[in-house]
């Protein structure tokens, strides 16, 4: 396809002042209030003649929809960015919501997760408006409440409540379309699939007594084994299309021993071997995460009182499920690293989601990506969490995570998600948001 017309300069440096303007209003989820956030957006949309509505799924939690109409030859495409962000502990090197630019990155809470793509987003809607082209298929904007707590007052409450607002044959949100910078060459994933959640409560009984009394299998000490053995074992490797997609196209790319050795992490019994080999712990760590199904211990529970032994132990469990049937087992796995006498409650469950990657929408992101990168690589794959994406395949939309952002060497994005000192670089968002305006302009073109 063709490259689609170029941004107006003045919106772009608009853009840059909108993610300013957004990282400086505080929407820490718990209690969110997006409100303010969404009213920002929608003063904007409505300055380049668009109509915003805001829609609330309890009060203050604002949600934001807006579509640009086209000819509906073809189904429309949503564009989607949350606007609550996690909260922001101590030990930054700048204040979190004071959206300063500094050493050439804009510094904030929200500013690659995500913000960032909030901003372009809505950019790329004034720039379709102002330019009053007629595309094959309408755009639809939707600006999300509450995702980082579950999405239930915001992506979940508009497909349950308003379904024709954001019904969409694809999606794209986040995470996604960033450089990923390995052996020298540089890489772009676009999200293809996530995985679900199975939040589980393990539960140990034994014979309660005073402290005094040692019990050969106390509830706490059947507990502490159990726990232990699931956080030093590792569940079975199982390849899924969109990490076999990813090890495939990196493997080739990169060639030689390191090459071979990623394809080889599709095999269960070679990828133990080859996990514990990578020198890069944080890049081993993200490959374990979607090449199995995990289950981390994050609570523990047991007795009030330092002279009693308690008759129960719990231990609260974050479980990810991979897709299909590899994701179905993963109850059976948990159970056997776990080992006898602990019982397990599902608290939470949500499907994990994968989608084909050989669709004409992700055919346009991957060229959008060369033309604004000749060497840059598109490449699938696979998040260990989960995004708004459950919530709109809801209404049939294919979602890529494709929130794009220009990355220099040694700027560690995954890092940068829910961690102190979130930044993104300011040419990267400008990076991002030419490319991202050039795929939604390319891909809803008229033949």
């Amino acid at each position: 396809m063709p490259a689609a017309e170029g941004l107006p300069p003045d919106l772009e440096e608009d853009a840059l002042r909108l993610l300013v303007e957004l990282l400086r209003i505080d929407t820490t989820n718990p209690p969110g209030d997006e409100r303010p956030a969404a009213e920002v957006c929608a003063a904007r949309l409505r300055a380049d003649g668009l109509e915003p509505v805001l829609l609330e799924g309890a009060p203050r939690r604002t949600n934001l929809v807006c579509r640009w109409a086209g000819t509906d030859e073809e189904r429309p495409l949503l564009l989607t960015a949350h606007l609550d962000v996690v909260e922001a502990k101590d030990g930054w090197s700048r204040p979190p919501f004071a959206g300063e630019i500094h050493d050439g990155f804009v510094w904030g809470r929200g500013a690659i997760d995500m913000k960032h793509h909030a901003a372009m987003c809505v950019t790329v809607m004034r720039a379709l408006a102002r330019s009053g082209v007629r595309l094959r298929r309408d755009v639809i904007l939707a600006l999300v409440a509450d995702e980082e707590a579950g999405c239930d007052l915001g992506s979940t409450w508009l497909v349950e409540n308003h379904p024709e607002l954001v019904r969409a044959e694809y999606a794209l949100g986040e995470i996604g379309g960033f450089t990923l910078h390995l052996e020298g060459k540089r890489f772009y994933p676009i999200q293809v699939a996530q995985k679900g959640v199975l939040w589980i409560r393990a539960r140990t009984q034994g014979e309660p007594g005073h402290g005094s009394m040692p019990r050969e299998e106390s509830a706490v000490g059947v507990l502490a084994a159990a726990v232990s053995r699931l956080s030093k074992g590792t569940m079975p490797v199982h390849a899924t299309a969109a990490s076999l997609g990813f090890l495939r196209t990196v493997g080739r790319a990169i060639g030689g021993v390191k090459g071979a050795a990623l394809r080889a992490l599709a095999s269960p019994a070679l990828a133990p071997t080859i996990l514990r080999a990578i020198p890069d712990r944080s890049l081993a760590r993200s490959l374990r995460a979607v090449l199995s199904n995990t289950a981390n211990p994050t609570v523990l529970r047991a007795g009030d009182k330092i002279n009693v032994i308690p008759g129960e132990a719990e231990a609260l469990i974050d479980g990810r499920s991979l897709p299909g049937h590899a994701g179905a087992r993963i109850l059976e796995e948990l159970r056997a690293a776990l080992g006898p006498g602990v019982t397990l409650t599902v608290l939470r469950e949500a499907r994990a989601l994968e989608f084909p990657f050989d669709t004409p929408m992700y055919e346009a992101l991957a060229a959008a990506v060369r033309r604004a990168d000749p060497e840059g690589i598109p490449v699938p794959y696979m998040i260990p969490g989960f995004t708004d994406a459950l919530a709109f395949s809801h209404v049939g939309a294919t979602w890529y995570g494709f929130a794009p952002v220009g990355l220099p060497p040694g700027v560690p994005f995954a890092e940068l998600f829910h961690g102190r000192d979130e930044r993104i670089p300011v040419e990267g968002f400008r990076f991002g948001l030419r490319l991202l305006h050039d795929a939604v302009r390319s891909f809803c073109a008229p033949p």
